[in-house]
């Protein structure tokens, strides 16, 4: 038996050795997100710095209409501080917001992008294939139209979106926002970071269902070599 639990410890260790090397060289970036891939977590610094560029670009054109300001207590901030966000924020009655309160929807002029609907960004990032990465793209893509390219009125040339035309402006611009970290506020690096942020809006339980399941994996693993070792030592002393 002592050979067999050697073996199991040596499993174990393994998985967790792999689990932990898959979070510390997943680093977010604007091509790669720590939180892609089976071992993947929500890299919560990174995503406060893209609430922060949420809230001071993205939210006066989109809705995020499924979440509440409690909800950010989960990225790491305290309640008073998450308090005092939402009492920033005006709702549609001109009080305060309180943790309950949803994000507000903006207030968009009837034909601004042409008629186009700015999509709400809940879940934005499970809506789109490869999540993150596309919004990242997405962000990051804009660029001249390519010889032999006619754009429609008013739309923008974009590597990323189907179809290369797309209604929205380039968002963001360098020092758009300043991090209270000190990290520069390059615009590949808001990209990442609200991008993160989104991907972490479409699935706030990532870190638990991650966590859940490498318990049960490595509780499957104990329980595997347990079964086998009792079945050579039962055939064993039948022999």
């Amino acid at each position: 038996m002592r050979p067999v639990f050697g073996k199991l410890w040596l499993a174990t260790g393994l998985l967790a050795l792999l689990g932990g090397n898959a979070l510390a060289h997943d680093r977010l970036s604007p091509f790669h997100f720590q939180s892609q891939g089976l071992l993947g977590s929500t890299d919560k610094a990174a995503a406060q710095r893209g609430f922060l560029v949420y809230e001071t670009v993205c939210a006066s054109c989109h809705t995020a209409k499924a979440l509440h300001y409690r909800d950010l207590e989960a990225l790491g901030l305290t309640p008073d501080q998450v308090a005092g966000i939402a009492a920033g924020v005006k709702t549609a009655n001109g009080a305060p917001a309180t943790l309950n309160d949803t994000f507000p929807a903006p207030k968009i002029p009837a034909g601004a992008f042409g008629g186009a609907v700015p999509p709400d960004l809940s879940d934005i990032a499970a809506q789109r294939p490869h999540g993150a990465r596309y919004i990242d793209h997405l962000l990051t893509g804009y660029a001249p139209a390519p010889a032999g390219v006619t754009l429609l009125p008013s739309y923008y040339y974009n590597t990323a979106y189907p179809g290369g035309q797309l209604a929205m402006p380039p968002p963001l611009k360098a020092d758009d926002v300043t991090y209270a970290d000190g990290k520069s506020a390059t615009v590949a690096q808001q990209a990442a970071d609200v991008s993160e942020f989104l991907a972490w809006s479409a699935d706030p339980n990532l870190d638990a269902r991650h966590e859940v399941g490498l318990r049960a994996v490595l509780f499957l693993v104990f329980l595997t070599i347990i079964a086998i070792a009792s079945k050579r030592r039962i055939w064993r002393e039948t022999v």
